[in-house]
Protein backbone atom coordinates (compact mmCIF):
# COMPACT_ATOMS: atom_id res chain seq x y z
CA UNK A 1 0.00 0.00 0.00
CA UNK A 2 1.18 3.50 -0.61
CA UNK A 3 -0.26 6.84 0.69
CA UNK A 4 -1.22 9.37 -2.31
CA UNK A 5 -2.29 12.81 -0.57
CA UNK A 6 -5.46 11.67 1.32
CA UNK A 7 -5.85 8.23 -0.65
CA UNK A 8 -4.65 4.36 0.39
CA UNK A 9 -3.61 3.55 -3.24
CA UNK A 10 -3.19 -0.44 -3.25
CA UNK A 11 -1.92 -2.04 -5.85
CA UNK A 12 -2.29 -5.70 -7.17
CA UNK A 13 -3.85 -8.20 -9.47
CA UNK A 14 -7.23 -6.82 -10.96
CA UNK A 15 -9.34 -10.13 -10.21
CA UNK A 16 -8.06 -10.35 -6.65
CA UNK A 17 -8.65 -6.10 -5.95
CA UNK A 18 -12.22 -6.68 -7.70
CA UNK A 19 -12.94 -8.98 -4.97
CA UNK A 20 -11.75 -6.95 -2.16
CA UNK A 21 -13.62 -4.11 -3.23
CA UNK A 22 -16.98 -5.41 -3.36
CA UNK A 23 -16.20 -6.74 0.41
CA UNK A 24 -14.80 -3.83 1.65
CA UNK A 25 -18.16 -1.71 0.21
CA UNK A 26 -20.50 -4.21 1.40
CA UNK A 27 -18.20 -4.09 4.95
CA UNK A 28 -18.66 -0.19 4.49
CA UNK A 29 -22.26 -0.74 4.62
CA UNK A 30 -22.64 -3.01 7.80
CA UNK A 31 -20.53 -1.10 9.69
CA UNK A 32 -22.41 1.51 8.86
CA UNK A 33 -25.87 -0.05 9.50
CA UNK A 34 -24.50 -1.64 12.57
CA UNK A 35 -23.24 0.94 14.50
CA UNK A 36 -20.23 -0.87 15.65
CA UNK A 37 -17.55 -0.58 13.43
CA UNK A 38 -16.50 1.78 10.32
CA UNK A 39 -14.58 0.29 6.81
CA UNK A 40 -12.45 3.22 4.79
CA UNK A 41 -14.48 4.03 2.00
CA UNK A 42 -13.82 2.42 -1.66
CA UNK A 43 -13.32 5.47 -3.71
CA UNK A 44 -11.69 4.22 -6.98
CA UNK A 45 -11.06 0.92 -8.73
CA UNK A 46 -9.38 1.11 -12.15
CA UNK A 47 -8.71 -2.52 -13.41
CA UNK A 48 -6.86 -1.95 -16.40
CA UNK A 49 -3.93 -0.46 -14.01
CA UNK A 50 -4.55 -3.01 -11.31
CA UNK A 51 -5.69 0.18 -8.61
CA UNK A 52 -7.40 0.57 -5.56
CA UNK A 53 -8.27 3.56 -3.94
CA UNK A 54 -9.63 3.93 -0.41
CA UNK A 55 -10.03 7.24 1.88
CA UNK A 56 -7.19 7.25 4.45
CA UNK A 57 -8.53 7.58 7.55
CA UNK A 58 -6.19 9.07 10.41
CA UNK A 59 -5.47 8.74 14.05
CA UNK A 60 -5.67 4.83 14.18
CA UNK A 61 -4.29 2.54 16.82
CA UNK A 62 -4.25 -1.22 15.99
CA UNK A 63 -5.46 -3.80 18.55
CA UNK A 64 -1.46 -5.23 18.71
CA UNK A 65 -0.26 -1.61 19.45
CA UNK A 66 -2.97 -1.04 22.38
CA UNK A 67 -2.29 -4.47 23.57
CA UNK A 68 1.58 -3.94 23.66
CA UNK A 69 1.08 -0.36 25.90
CA UNK A 70 -1.71 -2.04 28.13
CA UNK A 71 -4.40 -0.07 27.25
CA UNK A 72 -7.05 0.11 29.37
CA UNK A 73 -10.20 0.37 26.60
CA UNK A 74 -8.58 -3.31 24.97
CA UNK A 75 -10.76 -5.24 26.75
CA UNK A 76 -13.77 -3.84 25.81
CA UNK A 77 -13.01 -3.73 22.51
CA UNK A 78 -11.75 -6.64 22.04
CA UNK A 79 -15.27 -8.04 22.64
CA UNK A 80 -16.57 -5.48 20.09
CA UNK A 81 -13.98 -6.76 17.89
CA UNK A 82 -15.74 -10.36 18.39
CA UNK A 83 -19.16 -8.62 17.98
CA UNK A 84 -18.80 -6.91 14.98
CA UNK A 85 -17.15 -10.21 13.63
CA UNK A 86 -20.37 -11.93 14.61
CA UNK A 87 -22.58 -8.77 12.43
CA UNK A 88 -19.94 -9.98 9.38
CA UNK A 89 -20.47 -13.35 9.06
CA UNK A 90 -24.29 -12.84 9.15
CA UNK A 91 -24.46 -10.43 6.46
CA UNK A 92 -21.52 -10.59 4.42
CA UNK A 93 -22.34 -11.74 1.15
CA UNK A 94 -21.07 -11.36 -2.35
CA UNK A 95 -21.99 -12.65 -5.81
CA UNK A 96 -21.77 -16.03 -7.06
CA UNK A 97 -18.83 -15.59 -9.19
CA UNK A 98 -16.63 -14.31 -6.12
CA UNK A 99 -17.73 -17.38 -3.96
CA UNK A 100 -14.33 -18.74 -3.63
CA UNK A 101 -14.24 -21.44 -0.94
CA UNK A 102 -11.13 -21.99 1.62
CA UNK A 103 -9.54 -25.20 1.46
CA UNK A 104 -11.03 -28.59 2.20
CA UNK A 105 -10.64 -28.91 6.05
CA UNK A 106 -11.59 -25.66 6.87
CA UNK A 107 -15.29 -25.98 4.80
CA UNK A 108 -18.21 -26.87 7.52
CA UNK A 109 -21.81 -27.89 7.56
CA UNK A 110 -24.39 -25.55 5.14
CA UNK A 111 -24.76 -23.21 8.24
CA UNK A 112 -21.39 -22.93 9.58
CA UNK A 113 -20.20 -22.02 6.01
CA UNK A 114 -19.80 -17.76 5.71
CA UNK A 115 -18.33 -15.13 3.56
CA UNK A 116 -15.25 -14.48 5.66
CA UNK A 117 -13.17 -11.31 6.23
CA UNK A 118 -9.90 -13.61 5.52
CA UNK A 119 -7.36 -12.10 7.52
CA UNK A 120 -9.23 -10.80 10.67
CA UNK A 121 -6.27 -10.00 12.99
CA UNK A 122 -4.76 -7.47 15.56
CA UNK A 123 -3.28 -6.11 13.21
CA UNK A 124 -6.22 -5.27 10.61
CA UNK A 125 -8.50 -3.87 13.69
CA UNK A 126 -8.08 -0.11 14.68
CA UNK A 127 -9.34 1.91 17.08
CA UNK A 128 -9.77 5.41 15.98
CA UNK A 129 -9.75 7.75 19.37
CA UNK A 130 -11.40 10.85 17.67
CA UNK A 131 -14.81 8.98 16.64
CA UNK A 132 -14.27 6.49 19.61
CA UNK A 133 -14.71 3.69 17.13
CA UNK A 134 -13.03 0.79 15.54
CA UNK A 135 -11.89 0.54 12.11
CA UNK A 136 -11.34 -2.76 10.03
CA UNK A 137 -8.98 -3.04 7.76
CA UNK A 138 -7.77 -5.23 4.38
CA UNK A 139 -10.31 -7.15 3.09
CA UNK A 140 -8.69 -9.45 1.41
CA UNK A 141 -7.21 -12.91 2.82
CA UNK A 142 -4.25 -13.60 4.49
CA UNK A 143 -1.75 -14.42 1.98
CA UNK A 144 -0.62 -18.16 3.71
CA UNK A 145 -3.83 -18.89 2.11
CA UNK A 146 -3.36 -17.31 -1.18
CA UNK A 147 -5.49 -14.46 -0.86
CA UNK A 148 -8.08 -15.50 -3.24
CA UNK A 149 -10.72 -17.23 -0.55
CA UNK A 150 -13.67 -15.55 0.23
CA UNK A 151 -16.18 -18.44 1.82
CA UNK A 152 -15.88 -20.92 4.10
CA UNK A 153 -16.34 -21.78 7.75
CA UNK A 154 -16.72 -19.13 9.99
CA UNK A 155 -14.39 -20.84 12.81
CA UNK A 156 -11.73 -19.82 10.38
CA UNK A 157 -11.79 -16.06 10.96
CA UNK A 158 -12.66 -16.49 14.81
CA UNK A 159 -9.72 -19.08 15.12
CA UNK A 160 -6.69 -17.26 12.43
CA UNK A 161 -7.88 -13.92 14.81
CA UNK A 162 -7.52 -16.25 18.20
CA UNK A 163 -4.04 -17.47 16.66
CA UNK A 164 -2.73 -14.00 15.76
CA UNK A 165 -3.13 -13.04 19.24
CA UNK A 166 -1.06 -15.43 20.62
CA UNK A 167 1.13 -15.48 17.59
CA UNK A 168 1.63 -11.82 17.61
CA UNK A 169 3.26 -11.69 20.93
CA UNK A 170 6.01 -8.63 20.60
CA UNK A 171 9.08 -10.33 22.69
CA UNK A 172 9.68 -7.28 24.77
CA UNK A 173 6.67 -8.83 26.19
CA UNK A 174 6.73 -12.32 25.87
CA UNK A 175 6.59 -12.89 29.65
CA UNK A 176 3.59 -10.19 30.44
CA UNK A 177 1.07 -11.19 27.38
CA UNK A 178 -2.55 -12.37 28.31
CA UNK A 179 -3.17 -13.79 25.52
CA UNK A 180 -5.41 -15.93 27.21
CA UNK A 181 -7.86 -13.10 28.38
CA UNK A 182 -7.33 -11.19 25.34
CA UNK A 183 -8.68 -13.96 23.44
CA UNK A 184 -11.39 -15.06 25.92
CA UNK A 185 -12.83 -11.88 25.15
CA UNK A 186 -12.91 -12.25 21.50
CA UNK A 187 -14.84 -14.84 21.40
CA UNK A 188 -17.19 -14.12 24.46
CA UNK A 189 -18.37 -10.60 22.40
CA UNK A 190 -18.63 -12.95 19.08
CA UNK A 191 -21.33 -15.56 21.42
CA UNK A 192 -22.82 -12.46 22.64
CA UNK A 193 -24.05 -11.40 19.13
CA UNK A 194 -23.89 -14.45 17.76
CA UNK A 195 -25.14 -16.98 20.30
CA UNK A 196 -22.84 -19.23 21.84
CA UNK A 197 -24.14 -22.19 19.73
CA UNK A 198 -22.19 -20.48 17.01
CA UNK A 199 -18.38 -21.47 19.14
CA UNK A 200 -19.50 -24.61 20.29
CA UNK A 201 -17.09 -27.03 17.81
CA UNK A 202 -14.20 -24.87 18.49
CA UNK A 203 -12.69 -27.63 19.46
CA UNK A 204 -13.13 -29.67 16.36
CA UNK A 205 -11.05 -27.32 14.77
CA UNK A 206 -8.31 -27.45 17.40
CA UNK A 207 -5.78 -29.60 15.31
CA UNK A 208 -6.58 -27.12 11.85
CA UNK A 209 -5.76 -24.00 13.27
CA UNK A 210 -2.29 -25.54 15.54
CA UNK A 211 -1.25 -26.86 12.14
CA UNK A 212 -2.00 -23.64 10.33
CA UNK A 213 -0.13 -22.07 13.66
CA UNK A 214 2.79 -23.67 13.03
CA UNK A 215 2.75 -22.73 9.12
CA UNK A 216 2.30 -19.38 10.47
CA UNK A 217 5.03 -19.27 12.44
CA UNK A 218 7.44 -20.52 9.67
CA UNK A 219 5.84 -17.26 7.53
CA UNK A 220 7.05 -14.94 10.25
CA UNK A 221 10.09 -16.29 10.90
CA UNK A 222 11.39 -15.36 7.49
CA UNK A 223 9.84 -11.71 7.22
CA UNK A 224 12.30 -11.01 10.41
CA UNK A 225 15.22 -9.35 9.95
CA UNK A 226 18.49 -11.22 11.16
CA UNK A 227 19.15 -14.44 12.06
CA UNK A 228 18.74 -13.27 16.01
CA UNK A 229 15.24 -12.21 15.60
CA UNK A 230 13.95 -15.03 13.86
CA UNK A 231 15.90 -17.31 16.91
CA UNK A 232 14.25 -15.18 19.03
CA UNK A 233 10.69 -15.42 17.88
CA UNK A 234 11.34 -18.92 17.31
CA UNK A 235 11.54 -19.34 21.54
CA UNK A 236 8.79 -17.33 21.61
CA UNK A 237 6.26 -19.38 19.70
CA UNK A 238 7.58 -22.53 21.45
CA UNK A 239 6.32 -21.42 24.23
CA UNK A 240 3.22 -19.55 22.82
CA UNK A 241 2.24 -22.61 20.70
CA UNK A 242 1.53 -24.67 23.78
CA UNK A 243 -0.81 -22.07 25.63
CA UNK A 244 -3.05 -21.53 22.12
CA UNK A 245 -4.18 -25.55 22.07
CA UNK A 246 -4.27 -25.78 26.10
CA UNK A 247 -6.69 -22.46 25.39
CA UNK A 248 -8.63 -24.12 22.63
CA UNK A 249 -8.77 -27.10 24.33
CA UNK A 250 -9.99 -25.76 27.81
CA UNK A 251 -12.08 -22.22 26.52
CA UNK A 252 -15.74 -22.52 27.77
CA UNK A 253 -18.09 -19.17 27.99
Amino acid sequence: MEQVGDIIRKRGEPELLVIEAAKATRAFEIGRDSGLFNVPKVLNFDADAGVLDFEKIDDLATLLDLAIRNDQRLFELLRKTGRALAVVHRQLTLPDEMKHELSAEWLGTPDENVFIHGDYAPINICFHEPSDSLVILDWSAAPLIGRAPTFGSRYFDILWFTDCIFCGVPLKRMFNWDAEGMAGAFLKGYAEEASAEKLNKLQDYLLKICQLQKKNILYLVGRQDSILKAAAYVFSQLIMYPRLCTFLRSFKL
